[in-house]
């Protein structure tokens, strides 16, 4: 194997860097993808972040087979069990190939139909059904992407994703700006341009990683691994995977809701939490960056039976991202006014989003605890509970309690968030009890 071997298992800073780098030019390319569009205006933004959150709904379809694939990988891995790590990766790459082709045949042809069942408005739906059709049309090659770079992290290299992604923005911002405006003899194509370049990027990164991948599995996958399905992989995989699978079609779809009743506030409403969604993006992907490092190293140790070192992990990594987090949550808040002005220049839409930005002081640190322990659990054999109690949450108490707090009791988009924060901190401190109950021994 070209991979290195890590005697003393993996740093958490030298796993979380590149993670953080590679989500911080994911949260860029979004950021200004979002302002591009929002160029043709306030509803063209409101059709791609819906028309996101549709799609990355239909990705948690994936979740049975990627999460599993990327706990698994990274136990053998660990166990130095380098074939078991190659079968691992052609389960995953199969599955995802097979639904992925079936997914965006649903895409291409049932998008308007989608949007309405969502309350979309009107004005929205026109640029909704152009984006969700072109992007979910083309989602195997979005899920084949993010499944092997989960793959490639799994394996502890993180440096591959990051440097691979680099490349993907630049090809993605280039396309931007002569597909949705024309540039040359180009046509204009708008919200349907930013499809296009997003799927033309994908697909050159999902070639460079799959090679990537290849060369870490050296000699690599080989015929006998596309042919031959090891079915202690494969129960192993779906015994991680499908909880975690029903957790995220859980959360995917109770956010779908969740977009329902924030449009039924109105159009303001649904452009103002599209920009504080984008913007809090900048947050979620540090403590998204030391979760991620975290897994990894709770994968690789378990493989190797290193039990003490599993158990302690999380604590560290809480309080470090809890702290980052809440540094930058701050900071967002204090310049608020010039951060969402440089996505709107609505003061009404600016009035609604300002006060969810100084809410998010207290929602983004929470959700740091959950991450983190639900993660580990879902790696030493507690997806079960994790997923029991996330859908419990994310429905009775996150979506249930928008519409009591939004809805009935009026407060709009900060009872919405109101809701989400109780939903973090009551999943945190469960998720915080299961796992110190855990004694080292069984972890």
């Amino acid at each position: 194997m070209k991979q290195a071997r890590n005697k003393d298992g993996f740093g958490l800073w030298r796993l979380a860097w590149p993670i953080g780098v590679e989500l911080l030019l994911q949260f860029l390319m979004g950021t200004v993808d979002t302002l591009m569009v929002s160029r043709i205006g306030d509803d063209a933004v409101s059709a791609v972040g819906v028309s996101n959150q549709v799609i990355q709904t239909a990705m948690t379809l994936f979740a049975v087979i990627n999460a599993g694939a990327g706990a698994v990988i990274a136990r053998m891995w660990g166990a130095r069990q380098w074939d078991k790590a190659r079968g691992t990766a052609a389960i995953a790459i199969q599955v995802n190939l097979l639904f992925g082709v079936a997914g965006g045949l649903i895409f291409a042809f049932l998008s308007p139909f989608v949007l309405r069942a969502m309350g979309v408005p009107s004005a929205v739906q026109e640029y909704g059904i152009s984006y969700l059709s072109a992007v979910g049309g083309g989602i195997v090659v979005i899920t084949l992407h993010l499944v092997v770079n989960a793959l490639i992290r799994n394996i502890g290299n993180t440096v591959g994703p990051m440097l691979i992604t680099v490349g993907m923005n630049v090809i993605h911002l280039i396309l931007n700006y002569l597909l949705i405006f024309g540039i040359g003899f180009l046509p204009e194509l708008g919200v349907h341009g930013t499809a296009i370049s997003t799927l033309v990027s994908r697909l050159i990164a999902l070639a460079a990683a799959f090679m990537l991948l290849q060369r870490l599995l050296s000699p690599g996958m080989t015929r006998r691994s596309w042919l031959r399905t090891d079915r202690g992989l494969l129960r192993d995989i779906v015994g991680i995977g499908l909880p975690v699978s029903v957790t995220a079609m859980s959360w995917g779809f109770s956010q779908i809701v969740l977009l329902s009743i924030v449009s039924s506030f109105g159009a303001h409403a649904l452009a103002s939490f599209t920009y504080v969604q984008t913007i809090q993006q900048f947050p979620w992907m540090i403590a998204s960056a030391i979760g991620s490092a975290l897994g990894i190293q709770v994968g690789q140790w378990h493989g190797a039976g290193r039990r003490e070192q599993v158990h302690r992990a999380p604590v560290r990594a809480i309080l470090v991202g809890t702290a980052l987090v809440l540094g930058a949550s701050v900071a967002i808040r204090l310049w608020a006014h010039p951060i969402v002005g440089v996505f709107t220049r609505e003061e009404g839409i600016a009035a609604l989003a300002i006060p969810m930005l100084a809410l998010s002081i207290v929602w983004q640190p929470l959700r740091v605890t959950a991450f983190c322990l639900s993660n580990s659990l879902n790696i030493v054999g507690g997806a079960r509970a994790v997923a029991v109690l996330s859908v419990v949450g994310m429905w009775f108490i996150s979506t249930g309690g928008a519409y009591l707090f939004g809805s009935v009791f009026g407060w709009g988009l900060q009872g919405v968030l109101a809701a989400m924060i109780v939903d973090e901190a009551v999943r945190g401190a469960y998720f915080l009890r299961r796992w110190r109950r855990r004694e080292p021994q069984r972890a």
